[in-house]
């Protein structure tokens, strides 16, 4: 007997609800599978990765800091989830911000300094999106000058910020409301000692002083062919990217050496800051022993050394010591594995120390005792007529300037290994 037509589509429904329930077992266990597999891939990449640092751990090389530019988190996170708060000299508080907080609080794709910059100087915003138009459009002087936003600035001293070795080791960021700002460091510290009844309790010699930051201007000029800018459009990204990189070196450069003339007073300058000879006339690093001294240096002033800037020449020496008799890499002590390492051509190969003209320095310490102080904007300006033929060349002048100082918390937390050769 043949079927109805509601009979029929009955039993499509049933035929079709059926292959969906199969279906649908099908792919679960399938996406179970997948899932399953991917775990015990990425379980088996964690052990592998464990393995491999165990090795170089034994092996004992010096890792190879990040490229600059390349962000880099701090490993503390508990370290980095206190906030960091200073007292200025009227008790007003001041937050300081860790190499993984930033001044600009957008997200990095929202625009890019370097196209405002390229539209600026060719009167061509095309492209720009609303952030970069507005400040494309704002802070254009009569003579050229162009004074960045806020927003855009502290974008610019972020970028700056990412690729100073100083605040990759530690160093904290202030702003500064005001030229000059004062804050609090500590000198000495007290001591506590047990006391016999009817006794008296000894005065401690803990002392507080003033450290006073400045801001001292640091700018950068280059020039820019208006062509290349037109036919290039990561033209801008680049000038932007050169900027920033010249402010930190040169910010990287007056923490270690500046003499405080000149430019802020860093760390070599810096009174009571632990030091370490190499000898009259020098000497070439054939263990770790002077790394380990300058830690326990430090710890004796009750602090912890917790990295190491150094020159490019010194890192890779470090990196090449082999043991006297089997020739195997040597080991270095946990003092010295325990300090983040860190290498810069800001540390100068061409120290004098007696006879030597090639030496050079290592800067030990706990760098969350310095404070790079930034006054909020940074000043861009442009010009196509000034300097020598740049309107003849077809080319604009760009100068960036921003105002900073450094300040240095605990000079006994740190320590300089002096006179090292090669």
């Amino acid at each position: 007997m043949p079927l109805t037509e509601k009979e029929k589509k009955d039993l499509a429904d049933e035929v079709k609800s059926q292959i969906s329930d199969e279906i649908k077992v099908e792919t679960k266990d399938k996406v179970e599978q997948i899932n399953t597999l991917i775990k015990e891939k990425l379980e088996l990449i964690d052990a592998v990765g464990e393995r491999c640092d165990d090795i170089e751990t034994k092996m004992g090389r010096p890792p190879v800091p990040p490229m600059p530019g390349e962000d880099q988190t701090p490993e503390n996170k508990e370290e980095n989830s206190q906030p960091l708060i200073f007292q200025d000299a009227s008790g007003k508080e001041h937050k300081a911000l860790r190499f993984n907080e930033k001044l600009f609080e957008g997200k990095e794709e929202d625009f890019s300094v370097g196209k405002i910059l390229r539209a600026v100087i060719l009167g061509d915003k095309k492209g720009l999106n609303e952030i970069e138009l507005k400040s494309a459009s704002e802070g254009i002087g009569a003579a050229g000058g162009f004074l960045i936003s806020e927003t855009v600035s502290a974008r610019l001293v972020d970028l700056a910020r990412n690729q100073m070795c100083v605040m990759k080791a530690g160093g904290a960021t202030i702003d500064m409301p005001t030229p000059e700002m004062v804050l609090v460091k500590q000198s000495q510290d007290p001591t506590a000692e047990f006391i016999a009844e009817g006794g008296e309790v000894t005065e401690s010699k803990w002392a507080i002083e003033p450290i006073s930051l400045k801001a001292m201007d640091v700018a950068v000029l280059c020039r820019a062919s208006k062509n290349l800018l037109e036919d290039a459009v990561n033209a801008g990204p680049a000038i932007e990217r050169a900027m920033s990189a010249a402010i930190a070196l040169a910010v990287d450069k007056c923490s270690l050496l500046g003499d405080g003339v000149n430019s802020p007073r860093g760390i070599a300058h810096a009174d009571d800051v632990h030091e370490i000879s190499m000898g009259a006339n020098g000497l070439a690093l054939s263990d770790y022993s002077d790394f380990s001294e300058a830690c326990e240096k430090i710890a004796e002033s009750n602090g912890i050394a917790t990295s190491v800037i150094y020159a490019p020449r010194t890192h890779f020496s470090l990196d090449r010591l082999v043991s006297a008799t089997e020739k195997q890499p040597l080991i270095p002590p946990q003092s010295f594995q325990d300090l983040k390492k860190y290498f810069t051509n800001q540390v100068p190969v061409d120290d004098v120390q007696g006879t030597c003209s090639t030496a050079s320095r290592a800067f030990v310490g706990d760098f969350k005792q310095l404070i790079f102080g930034v006054r909020k904007n940074v000043e861009l300006e442009i010009t196509t007529t000034g300097g020598e033929k740049t309107f003849a060349k077809i080319q604009a002048l760009i100068r960036a300037r921003m105002r900073f100082d450094i300040g240095i918390l605990r000079p006994t937390h740190f320590c300089i290994v002096k006179g090292i050769k090669v």
